[in-house]
């Protein structure tokens, strides 16, 4: 085995085609990774949040549960947004390979069409978008997720102080 190609039980593959499998790879894995996170993140703070609206009944004996539900919602939102950056960087990490590959994938000296430079579009087509008015433009999957953080992050602060409030006052 040469220094240029790599063996797997199947068959050899060249260093560059080995790399560019990695890359692929580690790219679907955080890409799904981040999608799965944010899914738990969903589901975990709709639980928390039904379980505080439940403390704002006027029957509910401990209104001060709904306080420590808030904050714990609003930790998670921080620990989940922060997770969701630590992905986010993770794929633009192999957005960053993928590119390169298909910036060298002429074989031959064959011209590639640039039609199906997949990553290499996506990143002319997001310069694009930043440059139009704000009602033309598409909101990344980061600028979705971050506005869901941050509503759940209010709800998790507007329910504290109901709690605090009917604690004082009811």
């Amino acid at each position: 085995m040469t220094n240029d190609s790599l063996s797997t039980s199947d068959y050899t593959l060249t260093t560059k085609d080995f790399l560019r499998k990695q890359a692929w790879d580690y790219f679907q894995t955080h890409a799904s990774q981040r999608l799965t996170t944010f899914n738990f993140y969903i589901v975990t703070s709709g639980v928390i949040t039904a379980a505080m609206v439940g403390t704002f009944q006027k029957e509910f004996r401990f209104p001060l549960i709904g306080v420590g539900l808030g904050l714990l919602l609003i930790f998670f939102s921080f620990v989940f947004w922060k997770l969701d950056n630590r992905n986010r960087s993770l794929i633009k990490n192999a957005e960053k390979a993928l590119r390169w590959f298909e910036r060298e994938a002429s074989p031959d000296g064959l011209v590639i069409d640039p039609m199906i430079r997949i990553f290499t579009i996506e990143e002319n087509e997001i310069t694009e978008n930043q440059e139009l008015a704000f009602k033309d433009r598409f909101f990344s999957y980061s600028k979705c997720f971050r506005f869901v953080f941050g509503a759940f992050s209010a709800v998790g602060s507007i329910g504290v102080a109901i709690s605090i409030f009917q604690k004082i006052f009811w």
